[in-house]
């Protein structure tokens, strides 16, 4: 677990993580919320007494003006991990130089992955599926997606899998402690998407999506001693939501080619360990194992 330890260089005394923390949440929280709330002062983004956003992000202005929040996590992260800490992105994510073969590998498998579970689904509940695609709208927005969504994956597995368990590490590195506070960090604020009222199953078990979400991609992480493939798969994840098979309550809604009728958590919480087994136990690269 070397990459954890990435922290005996730069500036690492007790204040730097409370400073580096302010910082990550003034740039995600408030900075990243200014667009979105002019934005809504416009009409240019719906959002709801509670502050949820309604209809999801299905024209271009919209999903941009959503994304802003999340793409400034990853500048948050990347001001306090250069700034405050004198350290470089790398450093959260490797030992030494990023390994790209690892990204690759993670959203080859993922997505081999998403498309046997969505055909297995389509034919064990016939109907829950519906082809949904539009050119135009699709066009519209898939460059978008295929541009923002890598930055808002990369950033949060920059905060939950490198910043988060790289600061907790310096007080407590025992490894079940951090994979269960990795699930419980990245489930708390996801606890707000739309489909947690929205999911087959209630509540409970999509929460727990999120949940196994933050736990496999914590075990993948000291697995590989490295966030890369964390980040392949991440990122995988939120574009074949958001441009291939997409759910009309979800929290993109963008246009996509297929379309889902119904969110089943509990069949979610099944394919989420599947997959992550598949994963974890999947041989790493013989390039990334020669030169490791």
């Amino acid at each position: 677990m070397e990459w954890l330890h990435n922290t005996q260089t730069g500036n690492s005394k007790w204040w730097s993580w409370w400073v580096g923390l302010v910082v990550i949440l003034v740039f995600y929280v408030i900075l990243g919320s200014i667009p979105m709330v002019i934005g809504a002062m416009m009409g240019l983004v719906n959002i709801d007494e509670s502050g949820s956003i309604l209809g999801g992000s299905a024209n271009p202005v919209q999903f941009a003006l959503v994304m802003i929040s999340p793409i400034m996590l990853f500048v948050g992260v990347w001001v306090a991990q250069r700034l405050v800490h004198r350290r470089t992105l790398t450093q959260l994510t490797s030992t030494a130089k990023f390994r790209w073969p690892l990204v690759w590998q993670s959203m080859v498998i993922w997505l081999g992955l998403g498309v046997f579970f969505t055909v297995v689904e389509s034919l064990i509940y016939p109907g829950r599926y519906t082809w949904t695609f539009d050119a135009g709208a699709w066009i519209m927005i898939a460059p978008l997606v295929l541009l923002l969504i890598p930055i808002q994956a990369t950033g949060e597995e920059l905060m939950f899998r490198g910043y988060l368990m790289q600061a907790v590490a310096r007080l407590w590195a025992q490894p079940v402690f951090l994979v269960l506070l990795s699930g419980v960090a990245f489930m708390a604020p996801h606890l707000a998407n739309p489909e947690m009222g929205s999911a087959l199953g209630g509540e409970i078990p999509m929460a727990l999506n999120y949940f196994l979400v933050g736990v496999g991609t914590a075990v993948l992480s000291l697995r590989d001693n490295g966030t890369e493939r964390a980040i392949g798969m991440h990122v995988v994840n939120n574009l074949y939501a958001g441009i291939v098979v997409g759910y009309e309550g979800s929290v993109l809604g963008t246009p996509t080619i297929v379309q889902t009728s119904v969110i089943d958590a509990w069949l979610g919480v099944v394919t989420i360990i599947i997959a992550f087994v598949v994963l974890i136990v999947w041989p790493l690269p013989k390039r990334v194992t020669q030169e490791g």
